[in-house]
């Protein structure tokens, strides 16, 4: 402890005296190599005698382990010294003039800088780069093109570290998204749209519970990586087995020009990492929406008015539309007859693929719907999935509906997703709730109820009127006319299952 103090004020006095000063040298090197509280402090010291002697002390300072760390200078050990101890400075209580709101405003003037190294190789390093970012006060005005390439590295380490299960670097990810999302409305649709792709990728929909295999098939079609013909795999199997004799033929999967089929291992995880993980993004999502915070304390919003910026919904439910269905366009939102869905069954059946491969659209299709009229913007999907699950109640000769398990979770989401988004009146958005003790003709006929109701009463933003008490859009539905006809159907199921419905019929009538 002596030794450091006779140390220290010789190296004040070198720092003053010195010429040109040694002052920034020092202090960089301070920083960089303290490992502790105390050693942190003597750093504080130095900047406190030097400041009044040396001007531009932590700029220079700052700009110094800005070149340092990028000619390659300072090893990665040491980096992530430094990132933490300036965090730690930042992070320190003191006044507008003190040494952490000085380094806090030099550091902030080189964002980018420091943002390049969120996807460095080393994972301690990258992740106490995002730890000094996310405490980093961010610069009034800061270059597009230089907030772009941070949010795009911000959200790579996001889905990174969620691999790597790393809580702590899921935390400090969070928290800088959340703040780069308040910069401007480009910067919050740039972060969802980031996300968003990011979580339907074939590289993290495991992380969702997604279907790895499917996603990741489809894509190598497109690759030129295998080279093997399919012809002649299955002529030489052909030529090595004897089928003489029998009307059977024996060939391998795949695609002509792409070769066999590849082989995935299975990657299941575990169902509480899968909680965790659609927790904290769809968490993230919601706080981005909101530029970082919520309008209003949550604690005194209902669970129906949870609040969600509709052009966030908005830039959501367009992504998805975009990375399910390319071909379609946005001018699509009137729902068409039912014969309509004949000319529509490839397209129908990809979006039941992927929302059956992928369960966290389900998630983020229920988020678009809090954030109305956002949801009116995702019909082209909603007809999709609706289509598919009438024709499998059509088709089912099945005496319950709890045989299809996956498809009667997807019916039950999809209506109660509709009726969030205000696209269904509550008498028919309720009707979910006894989807699970119908018959599968049943759940069909109220299915189709919901979709004459669509096709008679488009998904229309123009319908949403914003009331500006509350903040929110709400939907008059009185002036849709009598849903009378829409709800008979619901209603004769009703009395057919009086014996086990009867509790329910409440919540399903249509008031005035």
């Amino acid at each position: 402890r002596k030794r450091f103090l006779w140390q220290h004020q010789l190296l004040g006095l070198l720092s003053i005296y010195c010429n040109p000063s040694c002052a920034p040298d020092a202090l960089f090197y301070m920083l960089t190599l303290a490992k502790s509280q105390e050693e942190l402090s003597l750093a504080a010291q130095l900047y406190a005698v030097l400041t009044s002697s040396v001007s531009n002390l932590l700029p220079t300072t700052v700009k110094k382990c800005v070149s340092q760390i990028h000619s390659g200078s300072i090893s990665e050990q040491h980096m992530v010294q430094l990132f933490g101890n300036l965090a730690l400075i930042m992070q320190w209580e003191e006044g507008p003039s003190s040494m952490s709101s000085h380094l806090a405003q030099s550091v902030s003037s080189h964002l980018y800088d420091f943002g390049q190294l969120l996807l460095h190789r080393n994972p301690d390093v990258s992740k106490t780069v995002t730890l000094l970012l996310s405490v980093c006060p961010l610069p009034k005005a800061i270059r597009p093109s230089h907030l772009l390439v941070i949010i795009r590295s911000a959200v790579h380490q996001f889905f990174l570290v969620l691999h790597q299960k790393c809580a702590t670097g899921v935390g400090y990810t969070s928290k800088l998204l959340a703040r780069l999302s308040g910069i401007s409305s480009l910067s919050m649709k740039a972060i969802l749209q980031q996300l968003v792709e990011g979580a339907l990728h074939r590289g993290n929909i495991g992380l969702f519970e997604g279907s790895v295999e499917a996603w990741t098939w489809e894509k190598n079609c497109l690759e030129d990586s295998n080279k093997t013909s399919l012809l002649d795999i299955n002529q030489r199997f052909g030529t090595a087995v004897n089928f003489s004799g029998s009307i059977w033929s024996v060939f391998h999967a795949g695609i002509i020009g792409h070769g066999l089929k590849p082989c995935h291992a299975s990657q299941e995880q575990e169902q509480s990492e899968i909680l965790y993980n659609t927790q904290r993004f769809m968490s993230l999502i919601i706080q981005c929406c909101s530029g970082g915070k919520y309008h209003v304390d949550p604690i005194q919003l209902q669970p129906h008015e949870v609040l969600v910026n509709p052009e966030a919904a908005k830039t959501v439910a367009v992504v998805l539309v975009e990375l399910i269905c390319p071909d379609v366009t946005n001018s699509e939102l009137a729902w068409p007859p039912e014969e309509h869905t004949r000319n529509t069954v490839e397209r129908d059946i990809q979006i039941y693929k992927r929302f059956k491969e992928n369960p966290l659209l389900f998630q983020l299709l229920h988020f678009v719907g809090l954030g109305r009229p956002a949801l009116c913007y995702c019909s082209v999907l909603l007809r999709g999935l609706l289509a598919t699950l009438m024709a499998h109640w059509e088709g089912s000769r099945d005496e319950h509906t709890t045989s299809s398990p996956w498809h009667l979770q997807a019916s039950c989401a999809l209506v109660a997703s509709m009726g969030e988004g205000y696209l269904l009146p509550s008498v028919l958005s309720n009707m979910h709730e006894i989807f699970s003790q119908l018959a599968p003709f049943e759940v069909h006929l109220l299915l189709l109820s919901v979709w004459e109701y669509l096709k008679d009463n488009s998904p229309l933003p123009q319908k949403f009127t914003f009331n500006a008490e509350k903040g929110l859009f709400f939907r008059d539905f009185a002036r849709d006319g009598d849903i009378g006809k829409y709800v008979s159907v619901l209603h004769s199921v009703l009395h057919k299952n009086i014996d086990r419905l009867g509790l329910l019929s409440g919540r399903l009538q249509a008031y005035p």
